[in-house]
């Protein structure tokens, strides 16, 4: 999968998904939507079809790319744990 970082600023952050799948990016966008400091997470796509997905972040005090990271390493953390369970169901 590739992305293009469309806008990094310390209080926004705006990724585009090659795909158009929005599966990733409104899995991120919930994730996010978690954390106090940010106050929007979510994803912009101009229509279905032939535009690319963006996921939009905007955080209060934090930078949001490291807000970004925080929920990928929840989400990795997340996934850690099916996994472990799903094994012991073999």
């Amino acid at each position: 999968m590739k992305i293009n970082v469309v806008k990094n600023e310390s209080k926004e952050l705006i990724i585009e998904f090659d795909d158009g799948d929005l599966t990733l990016p409104e899995f991120l966008a919930g994730e996010l939507s978690k954390e106090d400091d940010v106050a929007f997470a979510g994803v912009d796509r101009q229509h279905l079809g032939t535009s690319k997905p963006k996921l939009v972040v905007r955080t209060e005090k934090k930078k949001a790319i490291d807000m970004l990271d925080k929920a990928l390493d929840a989400m990795d953390e997340e996934f850690s744990d099916l996994k472990s369970q799903l094994s012991k169901k073999k």
